[in-house]
């Protein structure tokens, strides 16, 4: 693979300097194609009284601030300083929401299980380790029953490690059992999946 080939890192500086320029640099507000996403993942996760849930790659919180009604405890987790900083401002009314600054796998809380897992948008970035890491550890953040719910866009970008249906794939693998989803949801330029412990 020459260099021009390679993914560019997808590192915490990489992300941050995307926020610093825009705030909003997918349209997560305004878009479309993230409202419809946002409202089917959101539904992917059950229905309201989720209990525990923790968001991995919240970015500025606003898938967040969808879920954060929905549930008794909300944790996020993202490595861009300026994103998290938006999200807390964002869910600063929220005080069963906690934000973290961190990355995935190596930085996720160790302080109990989750009856829901959200991983919308990240897991396709993760290096090849750390990717692997996180499949070995997605199960074990889930309580009895828990559900796993994973969106990626199914397009190409320099900076994903690997696409949407690998990361799916790899998803199937971890022993999870797999939720039945409406078929539509793997048409609209994105893959969803839900997967119960």
């Amino acid at each position: 693979m020459s260099a021009a080939d390679r993914p560019v890192p997808a590192d915490a500086r990489h992300f941050d300097a995307k926020f610093r320029e825009d705030a909003d640099p997918w349209d997560y507000r305004s878009s479309a194609y993230e409202q419809e996403k946002r409202a089917r993942t959101v539904e992917a996760c059950g229905p309201d009284g989720l209990g525990a849930v923790l968001e991995l790659g919240a970015a500025t919180g606003v898938l967040s601030a969808e879920l954060a009604p929905r549930c008794a405890r909300l944790t996020t987790i993202d490595f861009s300083p300026t994103a998290v900083a938006i999200a807390r401002e964002r869910l600063s009314g929220s005080a069963h929401v906690k934000i973290l600054e961190g990355s995935v796998p190596d930085d996720l809380p160790a302080d109990g299980r989750y009856d829901v897992v959200v991983a919308s948008e990240i897991l396709y970035y993760l290096p090849d380790a750390a990717f692997d890491r996180a499949l070995r550890l997605l199960p074990e953040l889930l309580t009895d029953g828990g559900r796993l719910v994973a969106v990626h866009w199914t397009g190409r970008a320099d900076d994903l490690a690997r696409s949407a249906a690998a990361t799916h794939d790899a998803l199937r693998s971890t022993g999870l059992r797999a939720v039945p989803l409406p078929a539509a949801d793997h048409e609209r330029g994105y893959l969803l999946d839900a997967f119960e412990r």
